[in-house]
């Protein structure tokens, strides 16, 4: 079996758009053998980068054409050495993962095997996620709050917020918290993300008020970048610092994990690819650290690749879900892991990664730039 062929497709802002949040692109690939097999994947696409790394894609497809779509580890070592020149960087490494994810798929169809058992065995029955909470449009507290009650009446036992964004000031953010904790049930988990709004001083201020509420989970308090007040930070508190959504490399990884920096690394599924996942999960843990999936991605291919990868980590902290991507999902593919107990899923079956994706959806889809973001003075 040979790789004949690669195809991508670019899904506009507005098909995700919704009430409650702007719209995000997304970047599917499929990658066509000559056997029939076909495999899908999904590359991470930060905002306005979709045709850059659509382009980086359609450059390595003509290296692909005519190898062997199950020897991964050859593929990457192929694109990182030979393709990059060891000229990496992040919007590489999201095609490269895309690219990776549907060879993996192919490699589950073929040997008629779920994924997270071609990665090695699975170490739970269940995979947990939890609810991303964010807004971009502007929404108050009382909409953050009855937006978060409703992910727990559907089943989400551990919700994600963003209290100090847009320049909030750490008392105001911990008030809301407050609130927050206030009109949610006692079993409902509130983790916090700072998304590198604070510093060393501020990001102190709101470890102490975190904790008197007994929230555990603070991601990204200052950027990262700051390598020395992350790991200030880290042994100062008793709450669990999660960071790494924005790095791409093992290497990068092992050196929050030399410096402390982390009690939690959230590498993103669609960016640092299943197999480097696998690996950082490894090492992460012998050093008592633990994982968590991050996944601003599809709920569809980018979800059920979270999924799989999480499905072998012993170490595992959760997997991030956005509900308010499942409705766009929904158009253009069927994710056939179902919801178990705590809205955790129930590890699938089905060969490969163990979704259905609709081409003829896709080919539907005419792509167009997304709303201008505010761009500072």
């Amino acid at each position: 079996m040979k790789i004949s062929g690669l195809k991508t497709f670019l899904i506009p802002t507005t098909v995700s758009d919704s009430e409650w949040a702007l719209g995000k692109a997304f970047l599917l690939i499929k990658v066509e053998t000559d056997s029939g097999l076909s495999g899908w994947g999904e590359a991470y696409v930060p905002h306005d980068c979709e045709h850059a790394i659509d382009a980086l894609i359609r450059a390595m497809a003509r290296y692909l054409e005519g190898t062997d779509p199950l020897k991964i580890e050859k593929f990457r070592h192929n694109a990182l050495n030979a393709f990059a020149n060891l000229q990496t960087g992040f919007h590489l490494s999201c095609a490269i993962a895309g690219i990776e994810m549907a060879l993996w798929d192919i490699t589950g169809i073929a040997m008629e095997q779920p994924v997270y058992r071609l990665l090695g065995s699975p170490c739970r029955t269940q995979v947990p996620v939890y609810a991303n909470c964010h807004s971009n449009k502007g929404k108050s507290i009382d909409d953050i709050v009855e937006y978060a009650k409703a992910r727990y009446a559907e089943g989400f036992r551990s919700v994600k917020i963003y209290p100090f964004l847009d320049q909030t000031a750490v008392e105001r953010g911990l008030t809301d918290l407050q609130h927050l904790r206030e009109s949610l049930e006692s079993d409902c988990t509130i983790l916090v993300d700072a998304w590198r709004a604070l510093d060393y001083a501020t990001a102190m201020l709101a470890c102490a008020g975190l904790e008197q509420l007994g929230v555990k989970w603070l991601e990204d308090p200052v950027p990262l970048d700051d390598l020395q007040a992350l790991s200030r930070i880290t042994s100062e508190t008793s709450l669990s610092i999660v960071t790494g959504e924005t790095l791409s490399t093992e290497t990068e990884f092992e050196l929050l994990l030399q410096k402390n920096a982390a009690n939690i690394l959230n590498p993103d599924i669609a960016c640092c690819g299943l197999s480097q996942i696998r690996s950082i999960a490894a090492i992460a843990r012998a050093q008592s650290c633990q994982m968590a999936i991050h996944n601003f991605n599809t709920m569809g291919l980018g979800l059920a690749a979270s999924l799989h990868i999480a499905a072998i980590i012993p170490n595992l902290a959760g997997v991030e879900y956005f509900p308010r991507f499942q409705a766009a999902s929904d158009q253009f593919c069927v994710l056939h892991w179902q919801h178990g107990e705590d809205h955790a899923f129930k590890l699938c079956d089905k060969p490969g990664l163990g979704v259905t994706v609709d081409e003829s959806a896709l080919n539907r889809f005419e792509h167009q730039p997304g709303p201008a973001r505010p761009w500072p003075d």
